[in-house]
C-alpha cells in the first residue's frame, strides 16, 4: 500500500546541478492527461433525451448525432465507468449520471486536444458547452497525468534496487526478454503512481504519430524516448492543495518537483546499505528539472499525426488482406486487385443490410477524423 505522501508544493525548490556530460535530453514535457467532474443541475429534458438515445443506439440503429450545449456528440451504447451515459467527441469525452451518489458530469479531453490548444484551453472549452447546456458549472479536478520525455536514458533491469520510491508496489515490464518499463504504486490508492517506459515502442503499436510533431528537431530517430509519468488523482491533489483545473495546470511544475524529489528517485549505488542515503543520480537531476511546458502544438498537426499513424498501423493487416484477396480473386498486381474490390464490397452490402459508406461514416465518428 502506498504511504501518504505529505510532503508541498516547493516552485523554488533548490535543485542540485546536474553534470551535462553524457546525460538525458528533454524532447518534451507537460500535461498529458487532465479528468474533470463537474457539479451542476443536469436539465431533466437533456436526461430524457440522452435515455431515448442511448435505448435508439442499443436496438441496433447506426450511432446518432446528439446535440448538447451546442456541440454535435454520439451516446454510446454503454455507459462511462459509473457513468450511465457517454457521450464522445473529438475533443474528448463526456460521461453524465442521472444518480445523486456521483458528481452529474464526468469529462476526459483526448490527449491530442490537450496536446493541440494547451489544457487551459481544452478545460475553457468543455466548460461552455456543460454550461450551455445546464447553466453554472462547478468544475473540479479528479486526475492529472504529467510527462516528461527522455532521450539518452534507458534505465535497464539491473537498475531495479537504483530506484527509492515511497509506493511499495513495483512492476517491471518486458517483451521477449527486453525491458520495457517500470510501474510505481497502485492507481487504485487515487494518490500517486508513476511509469517510466519506452514511448517510441508504444507509439510504433498504438500509432499515436503525433507526437514526432510535438518532439520537432529535438528528436533522434535512432535513439528511443523514455517516458518519466505521474498520474496523480483526485486524493493526491487535494493533499497539494489543489481543487479546480486551473489550480491544477497553474501548480504542475510544483507537483512534478514534490513528486521527482519526495516520492520517487533514482539514485547512484555506495557502500551504505540505507538506499534512501544514496545520492541522486545526475539523470534524474535532470529529471527534476523538467520544464513541464504547458503548450498548444496546433491543434490540425495533432489530428494529422494521429490520423497518419492510423493508417501506419492499419497497413500491415490490410496489405495481408489484400494479398489473400487477390490471390483468392485471380488477380496479380496492386491496380487489378482494387479493381477487383467493388463487386465484393457491392455483395457485402446487400448481404449486410448496411452501405459501405454507412460504415465509413461509423469509423469517422470512432476515430474523430
Amino acid at each position: 500500500m502506498s504511504r501518504k505522501w505529505d510532503f508541498a508544493i516547493v516552485p523554488n525548490m533548490e535543485l542540485q546541478p546536474c553534470d551535462s556530460r553524457s546525460l538525458p535530453v528533454e524532447v518534451a514535457s507537460g500535461i498529458d492527461g487532465l479528468y474533470l467532474s463537474g457539479r451542476t443541475n443536469v436539465p431533466s429534458a437533456t436526461l430524457t433525451r440522452l435515455a431515448d438515445a442511448r435505448i435508439a443506439v442499443e436496438a441496433g440503429s447506426e450511432p446518432c448525432d446528439f446535440e448538447f450545449g451546442g456541440q454535435v456528440f454520439d451516446v454510446a451504447p454503454h455507459g462511462f465507468g459509473k457513468y450511465r451515459y457517454r457521450m464522445t467527441h473529438p475533443y474528448g469525452v463526456v460521461g453524465v449520471s442521472p444518480s445523486t451518489h456521483l458528481p452529474p458530469i464526468r469529462v476526459q479531453p483526448r490527449a491530442e486536444f490537450l496536446h493541440g490548444v494547451g489544457a487551459a484551453a481544452a478545460v475553457a472549452w468543455f466548460r461552455s458547452v456543460l454550461e450551455a447546456e445546464c447553466g453554472a458549472v462547478l468544475l473540479t479536478a479528479s486526475r492529472i497525468d504529467l510527462h516528461a520525455d527522455w532521450q539518452g536514458w534507458v534505465p535497464g533491469w539491473e537498475d531495479r534496487d537504483r530506484f527509492v520510491c515511497r509506493a511499495d508496489a513495483l512492476a517491471m515490464r518486458g517483451d521477449r526478454g527486453e525491458l520495457t518499463g517500470w510501474e510505481f504504486g497502485r492507481r487504485d490508492t487515487n494518490t500517486l503512481c508513476a511509469r517510466i517506459y519506452d514511448k517510441t515502442l508504444e507509439i510504433e503499436h498504438k500509432g499515436n504519430d503525433y507526437w514526432l510533431d510535438i518532439w520537432g528537431q529535438r528528436y533522434r530517430p535512432e535513439l528511443p524516448v523514455i517516458r518519466v509519468e505521474f498520474e496523480i488523482g483526485r486524493t493526491g491533489m487535494r493533499e497539494f492543495g489543489i481543487n479546480t483545473p486551473e489550480e491544477a495546470i497553474d501548480s504542475a511544475g510544483g507537483m512534478w518537483l514534490g513528486a521527482t524529489n519526495d516520492w520517487l528517485t533514482y539514485r547512484t549505488p555506495t557502500n551504505d546499505q540505507t538506499r534512501c542515503r544514496w545520492p541522486i543520480a545526475d539523470e534524474w537531476r535532470c529529471v527534476q528539472r523538467a520544464s513541464i511546458a504547458e503548450g498548444a502544438q496546433g491543434l490540425e498537426r495533432m489530428r494529422e499525426g494521429q490520423r497518419l499513424g492510423q493508417l501506419r498501423t492499419l497497413a500491415p493487416g490490410l496489405v495481408g488482406y489484400l494479398a489473400s484477396f487477390g490471390a483468392l480473386s485471380g488477380t496479380t498486381g496492386i491496380l487489378d486487385t482494387c479493381r477487383a474490390l467493388p463487386s465484393l464490397l457491392r455483395h457485402y452490402e446487400q448481404w449486410g443490410g448496411i452501405d459501405f459508406s454507412d460504415r465509413i461514416a461509423t469509423k469517422r465518428r470512432k476515430w474523430a477524423v
